[in-house]
């Protein structure tokens, strides 16, 4: 039941989205921004993120800020261990085995918090190379493929709509009586 639910409320912003009051490139431009925001490690703040870089950059804000919601809890291991492995092959870096052996290391308690501070830090100063230019790379790429898609979906929706109203207009006007052909 909560698959069905969720589907349809993706259903649905995604109409919302073909109905917006915006040209297609404005409404596909803030998808791709969101999906671009939600694939880097900024989680927590990537909505307020989507929002002000659409708003710099000229984008539809509605239509990017669900987008901030593809990183969440569920997620974040999957989508940020892929993304450091493309930054590892672009950049280089520790592998995932010494990452998670340095963080079952940074957390020994008896090490006080001095240690566990600086352990951290490095760990995060290490991994932090690798996992920007992977989440750099796979959010330009994932944002392109969310644009191009968007455009299309949007606009190919609008063209077909306008076809129908048209089609509908025209059987109205060819009554004899003048109806329009809709019940009340």
């Amino acid at each position: 039941m909560p698959f069905r639910r969720g589907w349809q409320k993706l259903r649905n912003w995604f109409v919302h989205l073909l109905h917006l009051d915006e040209s297609p490139h404005r409404i596909a431009f803030g998808v791709a921004i969101g999906v671009f925001i939600a694939l880097t490690p900024t989680m927590g703040i990537q909505m307020a993120l989507t929002v002000l870089v659409a708003t710099l950059l000229g984008a539809n804000k509605v239509s990017g800020v669900p987008m901030a919601w593809i990183t969440n809890p569920l997620t974040a291991v999957p989508v940020y261990s892929f993304n450091y492995l493309v930054g590892r092959a672009l950049v280089g870096g520790p592998g995932l085995k010494e990452i998670e052996g340095a963080m079952a290391a940074a957390m020994d308690p008896s090490l006080g918090w001095g240690v566990l501070a600086r352990a951290w830090w490095s760990l995060m100063l290490r991994g932090a190379a690798p996992l920007w230019a992977g989440c750099a790379l796979v959010g330009l790429v994932a944002g392109a493929l969310a644009y191009g898609v968007m455009y299309y979906l949007i606009t190919t929706y609008r063209r077909v709509h306008q076809r129908h109203l048209a089609k509908a207009a025209a059987r109205g006007a060819d009554r004899p009586d003048g109806e329009s052909g809709t019940r009340p």
